[in-house]
């Protein structure tokens, strides 16, 4: 009877937790392809690289949907009532296939509507763009740039210049790019020639 009730409980803490995997990996889902990505692996260092390339199959998007598709695979293995090591493999298998199919059958595509023209970085200097996630007092935001004639809508990691707070829905200037940033002045703010980019 104990060994029973102790199975049961396994079973309901499993159930749980490939659930739990499941809802936030829906929630987080839902949320990228609402505001765009969480995080971009890669983007320290970029000073000068090329952007408008493909994008990383390890886009926040890629790992929520997998993460999503985990949590429902597992889950439904357990119901079926397969072996531990099977429900893991079926969440493992169910999770790869459904990201890579979300990779290849719409972030690539996405990716390509937002245009395919290669930019330089260095381009971005004194275009003028958006500030789409609010850029705290001091710490770091998003911005979203739309050079001219390309049609390609790009969103970097932003500081301001002043360590001033700017909330989204801010026309902003790119005074620079660094190491992972940029940096943006207020349109209405923005006097004067921009400093070099950092070396």
């Amino acid at each position: 009877m104990e060994e029973r009730a102790a199975a049961d409980w396994s079973r309901r803490g499993v159930t749980m937790v490939f659930l739990i995997i499941f809802g936030v990996g829906l929630m987080l889902t839902v949320v990228t392809f609402v505001i765009g990505e969480l995080f971009d692996l890669g983007d320290w260092g970029d000073h000068g690289a090329d952007v408008g390339d493909s994008p990383s199959p390890f886009s926040s998007r890629v790992l929520f949907v997998f993460m999503t598709a985990f949590g429902g695979f597992g889950f439904m293995a357990q119901v079926w009532d397969w072996s531990t090591g099977g429900q893991v493999l079926a969440a493992l298998l169910g999770g790869g296939v459904v990201a890579g199919g979300t990779f290849l059958l719409i972030v690539l595509p996405m990716a390509r509507q937002e245009g395919s023209v290669k930019l330089h970085l260095d381009d971005l200097v004194n275009l003028t763009g958006e500030v789409t996630d609010d850029i705290p007092e001091g710490g770091v935001g998003r911005v979203t740039i739309v050079p001219p004639g390309t049609g390609a809508r790009v969103a970097r990691a932003a500081r301001s210049q002043t360590g001033a707070h700017l909330p989204a829905g801010t026309a902003v200037k790119v005074l620079n790019v660094g190491p992972g940033s940029l940096t943006v002045a207020p349109v209405d703010a923005y006097h004067g020639t921009p400093p070099p980019p950092r070396p």
